[in-house]
């Protein structure tokens, strides 16, 4: 009998799996792997004792932005400064606008990615009061003209493009410090590129400031999910 067991020979069972596997929508893959990549973020900020707030670039429908405000309430028996945190979204909610060459990618438009701001800011009322978040319509260079105004906890990247991930990391990166929890979206986007896309803006922006980190994993269809060492 094979070490595997007599099941390994079953090619239908194997057939049914692959079968499944292949036919479930990226999106799906993609969006489980992110909900439990952030509440991993939460869980590892919560036995850190890191404090800080919320930040997200690229609300989209509100969904990862949602997800976050649920993880932090069922965290609060872990940390009680959870029921303190601020959660900060920052999108558009009309797409890219005008894209740098840089940045042009054949997904990357605005078609796929309006959305509309008030469906998602009642969405996110639903889920906590309005004083304790912070839903911020337009570009980033109309929006992140200043710096954060708090530290950085966690910190949720998926505004896709190099110039608007680098638009975050200059906003943020006076608030960051040890212990601060990085979620990158599309880590691999543009071929692969370590110059574009929130890649290139996130390898410039630990060279700017001298940051080490360590990877914690990888999530979906190309999410990383890494923690701030030492920042200068």
């Amino acid at each position: 009998m094979s070490k595997f067991g007599i099941l390994s020979k079953f090619q239908f069972l194997q057939n049914i799996s692959s079968n499944l596997i292949a036919h479930v929508n990226p999106a799906v893959v993609h969006n489980i792997g992110k909900y439990f990549a952030i509440k991993k973020a939460f869980y590892l900020s919560s036995l850190e004792e890191i404090d800080g707030d919320y930040y997200e670039f690229g609300v989209y429908t509100g969904s990862s932005f949602s997800h976050a405000i649920r993880c932090a309430k069922s965290s609060i028996h872990l940390n009680k400064s959870f029921s303190k945190m601020h959660f900060y979204g920052y999108d558009s909610f009309e797409g890219f606008g005008k894209l740098d060459e840089k940045d042009i990618h054949f997904f990357y438009t605005d078609i796929n990615f309006e959305t509309d701001y008030q469906k998602v800011s009642k969405r996110i009322k639903k889920l906590i009061p309005v004083d304790q978040f912070s839903l911020i319509k337009g570009f980033f260079d109309q929006t992140l003209h200043e710096k954060a105004s708090s530290d950085v906890r966690i910190a949720f990247f998926d505004s896709d493009t190099y110039q608007s991930s680098d638009l975050a990391f200059r906003f943020l990166e006076d608030r960051v410090k040890p212990g601060t929890i990085f979620i990158l979206d599309d880590y691999f986007s543009y071929r692969g590129s370590k110059e574009k896309g929130v890649k290139g803006a996130f390898n410039e922006f630990i060279f700017r400031n001298k940051v080490d980190y360590r990877y914690i994993g990888f999530y979906g269809m190309g999410g990383v999910l890494l923690i701030i060492n030492t920042i200068k």
